[in-house]
């Protein structure tokens, strides 16, 4: 059995890593110290995300596909592989653009960049630069990411209301008190060498994880920061508790063994390699294909690291794979239990064998027919009518025509003047 983090379909938690290697190329652009743009970075991922979210929930999932993850300035980011100067040069050409789509009002952007300023005490100005700037990269790593995965408008509304239980404080809550009990189990006297151990496990941990990481290693799960409510009253999105729902044209019994609704109901043998969602608190996943495909190359992308500094590539990187057999299950056909058999749905029917088809062309040919027969009919009469007109017209003309005798007259014969006269 493969498990994965549930945080791999989370949009903060995979923007928070994904854009950690830009921060040297935002701190240039927006000219801040390294600290204030990781500071500025943080809380406008916050605000970025919190008005895509906000978006989503007036317009859904078609529009949020063809309006932001469709633009212009996006097809034109994507064209780009690698983050360098030019790469950030057309990121700041359009980030205005960017901005005001996602945020529907330039007033919004302005008045985020404002809070974000007052926090760490640097002007507005350059924290307008480097948020407007991610709210560019924003949408092309997500259209980049909902592409690769093949999500659908209704995949896609699906992931969106995922994202709230992801920026709950439960699930912040859960995460630092779940480090502090495995990093320190036997510290219950509450002495005051606990942050020190604390520091001190850690330290030690991320020193043998480096000495010890493997080169082909997933990459590591980074945190990012609590996330701010204060971005929800400013977008005014209405976070909305939603509980999971299980697809059930997928629900059979051999698709739910076989994906694992927990890890611990998985049966044993040639279900091994199955992937899975690992258990975290605070946090429900549905086992559906979709989105153990959408996490499998969150996962993936997130290991090629492509947003570092570098020159662009000769060639662009392929389109992460994810082995059907991975999320599908079992590879081998053969049942191993009754209750494993799939329900076998009746086949579908094909065009030319439905009834209902079948009527509906034969009265759309007899209808066709009937108005050919009848166009024909009509213009036949018309033709007799015609003709018997144009008959009737030649007989009165000739009836009314006069005899008319032509006779030639000879000046010099006297006599024939004078019979033509007698005639």
């Amino acid at each position: 059995m493969t498990t994965i983090s549930p945080t791999r379909v989370s949009m903060y938690d995979f923007l928070y890593q994904d854009t950690i290697p830009m921060l040297s190329l935002l701190a240039d652009a927006a000219q801040l110290s390294l600290p204030q743009a990781r500071l500025a970075m943080d809380a406008s991922l916050q605000a970025i995300i919190s008005a895509l979210l906000s978006y989503h929930q007036h317009h859904q999932g078609q529009a949020v596909s063809k309006k932001l993850f469709g633009r212009s300035a996006v097809k034109e980011l994507r064209q780009y592989n690698s983050m360098n100067f030019a790469t950030i040069n057309a990121t700041l050409y359009h980030r205005h653009d960017a901005a005001d789509a996602i945020f529907h009002d330039s007033a919004r952007v302005i008045k985020a960049c404002d809070h974000i300023a007052t926090k760490i005490d640097v002007p507005a100005q350059k924290i307008q630069i480097l948020l407007t700037a991610l709210c560019v990269i924003v949408l092309r790593e997500l259209a980049i990411l909902a592409e690769y995965s093949q999500l659908d408008s209704d995949e896609i509304n699906k992931w969106f209301a995922l994202q709230p239980q992801f920026l709950s404080a439960a699930r912040f809550t859960a995460e630092q008190t779940q480090a502090v009990s495995t990093i320190l189990p036997d510290n219950e006297n509450g002495n005051d060498n606990g942050s020190a151990a604390l520091a001190a496990s850690v330290e030690n941990n991320a020193e043998n994880a480096a000495e010890h990481k493997p080169l082909n290693a997933e990459p590591p799960l980074i945190t990012p920061p609590p996330f701010d409510p204060y971005w929800y009253e400013l977008t005014s999105y209405q976070p909305k508790k939603q509980d999971p729902v299980q697809d059930m044209q997928m629900a059979t019994g051999n698709y739910l063994k076989a994906i694992g609704r927990s890890p611990d109901n998985l049966p044993q043998g040639r279900h091994n390699d199955t992937l899975v969602f690992a258990e975290m608190r605070a946090i429900t996943l549905p086992h559906q294909r979709w989105l153990l495909q959408l996490a499998k190359i969150s996962d993936i992308y997130l290991s090629r690291n492509r947003l570092r500094v570098n020159s662009e590539p000769a060639n662009p990187p392929k389109p992460p794979l994810v082995s059907l057999g991975l999320i599908g299950g079992n590879s081998d056909n053969t049942p191993t239990t009754i209750s494993e058999k799939p329900i076998e749905y009746e086949a579908t029917t094909p065009l030319w064998k439905n009834p209902v088809i079948l009527i509906i062309i034969l009265v759309i040919g007899v209808l066709g027919a009937l108005a050919t027969l009848k166009y024909q009919t009509q213009r036949s009469d018309g033709v007799i009518l015609a003709t018997e007109e144009v008959l009737e017209q030649d007989a009165i003309n000739e009836r009314e025509q006069q005899d008319v005798a032509i006779v030639r007259v000879d000046e010099d014969e006297p006599d024939s003047e004078a019979a033509v006269k007698d005639h």
